[in-house]
């Protein structure tokens, strides 16, 4: 979903460089597309997917020198103070998203774009990142990479 989403976001925005420099008329409401739509959405619903491919980005300085038990625990405390930090995020997500459901919220531009459905959707994106969070420290998959791979 979220390389659909780069792909209109490049169509969207070679086409108003084109717009702007061949016919000095830019394309009204790229730049609020841009931040209020394509990006939370592109970030939003890929966190979950990267964390089943296991492309987060990990700092490994300490980690990477540790063995055995020490390791395996290490990992675990991690994961787990990841997946709550990522619950609460959301949590508050999902009152943000609610909040501005009820006031109808909208980013206002050269163009007036609704940005209550983009808050619904990061915190559906936030609440898969947790389900496959706690997947992933459950049972991990043969996708996650270890915490040697640095590739």
């Amino acid at each position: 979903m979220a390389g659909i989403i780069v792909l209109i976001l490049t169509v969207q925005i070679a086409a108003d460089v084109l717009a702007r420099n061949h016919f000095n008329k830019p394309i009204p409401g790229t730049l609020e597309l841009t931040a209020n739509l394509f990006m939370p959405l592109i970030i939003f619903l890929s966190l979950a997917y990267a964390e089943y491919a296991g492309d987060h980005i990990r700092a490994t300085i300490v980690v990477a020198r540790l063995t055995g038990r020490t390791a395996k625990a290490t990992e675990l405390i991690g994961r787990i103070v990841t997946l709550l930090v990522v619950l609460a995020l959301t949590y508050y997500a999902v009152i943000g998203a609610t909040y501005a459901t009820e006031i109808r919220l909208e980013a206002l531009g050269a163009i007036t774009l609704p940005v209550w459905p983009v808050k619904i959707l990061a915190a559906v994106g936030l609440a898969l990142f947790a389900v496959q969070l706690l997947a992933s420290t459950a049972a991990p998959s043969t996708h996650t990479k270890t915490r040697n791979d640095h590739g």
